[in-house]
């Protein structure tokens, strides 16, 4: 089968794009590895979104799913591997040796979180180590935890945490955050969140679980030992791009450069989300996600009227 459009992930950009593609009467195909809604299934409460003063990142991924499975899409349960270019069709392999043909592709593919690379990250993965306080913080209910970032999530994941936790050590290596005052004023005024600036985490120790970490502090040089059962890296994203490498798509740090409609340098691949370059006035929210959804998908409606 043919499609008009391929739609690589179903987080919000995904999703929204989906929804303007089937409004268009294209034929499209959704690829999903994991669960629908992306990162939104890792986020505790979402109070920016509008139309929901507070609501659960899991439930507001059910409700856009819901909203885009009225419009008769295609779905599969598929990670894609490979994404080829054959003169004015796109091929995408995937994992369980099918192969999708279209005339157009929309990568929305997200990021995972990126590792700190440090001795015993490894190691203790799933073991007291993890990418997602909302899935893994009950596991650590009055314990003291660290979270390591700078970053929104790395302040959501503290808060978050100190509802569970007994103590949590926010450690980071700069003495500025960046993000949101509101959500900086919120943690400093926790009692549980224990700022440790200037700092960095250089190992993570212990027997069959987590039992401490190692921090240094870089303005003077000064080494200490905390014991914590829990270790949560927030320090950013690494995107989902692997398979379109071949292409000539990726930069050095794997993101997919687009202009402002969506479009990158191969006629009829665009990219949305995550996965798509930022640039100095992209902000990375669930409402610029939904927007690069409903712009990439009207850019692939008038490549495909060409």
């Amino acid at each position: 089968m043919l499609y008009d459009l391929i739609i690589i992930g179903a987080g919000p950009a995904g999703l929204t794009a989906a929804i303007y593609a089937r409004r268009a009467l294209l034929k499209c195909l959704i690829l999903e590895k994991s669960l629908t809604g992306g990162k939104l299934n890792k986020t505790a409460d979402v109070d920016n979104y509008p139309g929901f003063t507070s609501i659960k990142g899991p439930e507001l991924a059910q409700k856009m799913t819901e909203h885009a499975k009225n419009y008769e899409l295609d779905w599969k349960s598929e990670e894609v591997l490979k994404l080829e270019k054959k003169e004015r069709e796109f091929v995408v392999k995937t994992g369980e040796g099918d192969s999708f043909v279209s005339r157009a592709i929309i990568i929305a593919s997200g990021a995972m979180e990126k590792e700190l690379g440090i001795e015993g990250e490894k190691k203790f993965t799933n073991l007291g180590v993890s990418y997602c306080a909302i899935c893994d913080g009950f596991l650590f209910r009055n314990q003291e935890v660290a979270v390591v970032g700078g970053g929104y999530s790395a302040l959501e994941t503290a808060l978050y945490m100190s509802n569970v936790a007994k103590k949590v050590y926010l450690i980071h290596r700069r003495s500025e955050f960046r993000a949101e005052p509101e959500i900086v004023i919120q943690a400093q005024n926790n009692p549980k969140i224990i700022f440790l600036l200037n700092s960095i985490l250089t190992k993570i120790e212990g027997g069959e679980m987590v039992e401490k970490v190692a921090v240094n502090n870089l303005a003077n040089n000064k080494k200490s030992e905390l014991s914590v059962k829990a270790v949560f890296p927030c320090i950013g994203l690494a995107p989902f791009s692997s398979f379109a490498h071949e292409l000539g798509v990726c930069d050095r740090e794997n993101y997919i450069a687009i202009k402002d409609d969506c479009s990158t340098t191969v006629p009829g691949l665009f990219a949305a989300g995550d996965v798509a370059r930022p640039t100095p006035n992209k902000i990375k929210q669930i409402v610029t996600a939904v927007a690069e959804g409903a712009i990439a998908s009207q850019s692939v409606i008038k490549y495909l009227k060409k």
